[in-house]
């Protein structure tokens, strides 16, 4: 979803915003504390991965999709 089809669904959601599709977890080889990030498109991970520490750094990425927590799907319902 572009980050125009965001913002008209937060507008019809009543200016509520929608969160971020994807959650990645990377975890690194030499002692970096992990980073998790959330991103809209899965294609937008090779870019935050190269913006980040070198590459061959990096132990793992668990990749999963971002499901806010049940209370906060209250206010999408209503």
């Amino acid at each position: 979803m572009s980050h125009r089809a965001k913002a008209a669904i937060a507008k019809a959601l009543m200016e509520k915003s929608v969160p971020d599709r994807w959650m990645a977890e990377i975890t690194y080889l030499d002692g970096r504390p992990h980073q998790t990030i959330t991103f809209e498109e899965l294609e937008d991970l090779d870019e935050i991965v190269e913006r980040g520490p070198d590459w061959n750094t990096i132990d793992k990425i668990i990749i999963t999709l971002n499901r806010p927590c049940p209370s906060c799907w209250e206010q999408f319902e209503k």
